[in-house]
């Protein structure tokens, strides 16, 4: 199985204010707090097992960008990382960046500013339907302009629009997939998208620095200080 990833970066916010507005977008989804505490220092895998409800962890803010991860997987009735970003820009006045990689095969993000959705990704909108209409597909195409607001100092968004066309989008717009909707095997396409969401992290420094960006593949846990992270996690109310 590829990897899977559900990171949610929110820009200019102390970490305070971010559990309690965790709390009541939880509780509107049907959950209430179980266990809040220090993540162990060898990462979110040391915590106590929590089967029934999501559970997540929160970096203090590092640099622009305070960083909250998933660690839970498809929880039945748990908010999708897209709309508690969404709800967190709301209530937090903040910009909200949710990423997901889907075993490896998919990127995506959610750029969401005081509750307003700013810019959606796809990496390959046809992974889920095969044979979309191109109306469908120009509905999900990216427009990062947005970004120009938070782009690190010497980065571009010409940088950011390359980073995002590779692959599906570069062979869609020139013409070149073939009649499986495939981009070539010579295109330049990443070989998984966990690398492209450590690229954007990297392009963006979501981390706070301008080293690689850790959080792809974050179970992995290498270069993470995991002792800095408090978890919270919920039960079905």
């Amino acid at each position: 199985m590829g990897l899977f990833s559900s990171v949610l970066h929110l820009r200019d916010i102390e970490r305070a204010p971010v559990i309690p507005a965790v709390d009541a977008v939880l509780q509107d989804a049907g959950f209430v707090p179980e266990h809040l505490g220090a993540v162990p220092a060898g990462g979110p895998h040391m915590l106590p097992k929590h089967e029934t409800g999501p559970c997540y962890v929160t970096s203090p803010l590092s640099g622009r960008w305070l960083t909250l991860i998933e660690t839970t997987f498809a929880v039945p009735n748990a908010p999708h990382l897209a709309d508690l970003g969404r709800r967190l820009s709301s209530a937090l006045s903040c910009y909200a960046l949710a990423l997901i990689v889907h075993d490896d095969d998919l990127f995506l993000y959610n750029l969401d500013y005081k509750g307003k959705a700013l810019d959606g990704y796809n990496s390959f909108p046809p992974y889920f339907e095969d044979h979309m209409a191109e109306a469908a597909i120009e509905g999900q195409r990216h427009s990062p302009e947005p970004f120009a607001a938070l782009l690190p100092p010497g980065r571009t968004l010409d940088e950011l629009r390359s980073l995002l066309s590779r692959g599906w989008w570069h062979a869609h717009d020139a013409g070149r997939l073939d009649q499986d909707g495939m981009p070539p095997d010579d295109d330049d396409e990443f070989p998984f998208e966990g690398e492209r969401m450590t690229a954007f992290g990297t392009l963006l420094q979501l981390h706070g620095d301008a080293g690689p960006y850790p959080y792809a593949a974050w179970a992995e846990g290498d270069g993470i200080l995991w002792s800095s992270f408090l978890a919270v996690c919920y039960r079905p109310a």
